[in-house]
């Protein structure tokens, strides 16, 4: 099995992070707009490589697999393939909540100075709510 990922592959990965839940494998399709071929064919691959999980499942009388994430692993592999699970308005958004991109005194914020970020109170909370939720 091939350790390169395709288009596909990559799309169906950034899906299932975002989601972070498992999922019927006959949902997907329609979720993510892709032909029902390609999204079996792409997830036999990933499970190959370790970056999901198919269990046998039953939905809508129908047989399925209910197909999750190792979140982990696959912000790792896309990494490696120059890919983010976040969209760049995701990414624009968390830009965006750091304080000191609004911030009147930003050009005459220095260490050393009269505004210093390290005695900022508001750099000094955002980045202790941040730290604070991923490690909870």
């Amino acid at each position: 099995m091939s350790k390169s990922l395709n288009k596909y592959d990559i799309a169906i990965l950034k899906w299932l992070s975002r989601l972070n839940k498992p999922v019927f494998q006959n949902d997907i399709p329609k979720q993510i707009g892709l032909d029902l071929k390609i999204v079996t064919k792409s997830l036999y691959k990933l499970e190959k490589m370790n970056l999901v999980e198919r269990k046998p499942a039953v939905h809508n009388k129908r047989r399925t697999y209910i197909v999750s994430v190792n979140v982990e692993k696959v912000v790792k592999t896309l990494e490696e393939h120059g890919e983010s699970i976040l969209t760049l308005s995701e990414i624009f958004k968390q830009i965006a909540e750091i304080p000191c991109i609004s911030c009147q005194h930003i050009y005459k914020c220095y260490e050393g100075g009269f505004h210093d970020p390290i005695y900022c109170s508001l750099l000094t909370g955002y980045l202790s709510q941040r730290f604070s939720l991923k490690n909870n």
